[in-house]
């Protein structure tokens, strides 16, 4: 009889030792699994603080533009340049660019750039055309 026992007795222990071995297994892959999930939220919370200091670099420069728009130094170039305005203390001058001041003694006035057209030649002036701008 006692070696029906100790059959009975091995089995168990195997069944036991096997059971232990499947449950070790579930555990290990539940660990890992849970480490997985925490590395991929670990990232995704990194991702989420870079784009929410962008937002906030954003933020403050959009921040400096409007208190620089609303400011009375951009108010008063504003108007300055879209209704012609002008401050009391200040003066303006209006020089026509077409005007050229006339040499004493001479009749015919010919600009300096007339000149430079003058001297170029026509294949010059063609290159020119084509490559220098």
């Amino acid at each position: 009889m006692r070696n029906d026992n100790d059959k009975g007795n091995s089995w168990l222990i195997k069944i036991i030792i096997f059971l232990g071995c499947v449950a070790v297994v579930f555990v290990f892959l539940a660990i890992s699994r849970e480490t997985y999930r925490k590395k991929q939220v670990q990232d995704e919370i990194a991702k989420l603080q870079e784009e929410a200091k962008k937002i906030q670099g954003d933020n403050m420069h959009l921040a400096d533009k409007i208190s620089y728009l609303e400011g009375r130094d951009y108010q008063e170039k504003e108007i300055r340049d879209k209704l012609n305005l002008q401050d009391p203390k200040e003066n303006v001058v209006i020089i026509d660019p077409g005007l050229t001041p006339k040499v004493a003694g001479s009749e015919s006035v010919v600009p300096a750039s007339q000149e430079l057209l003058i001297k170029i030649s026509n294949p010059q002036k063609w290159w020119n055309y084509f490559f220098k701008y």
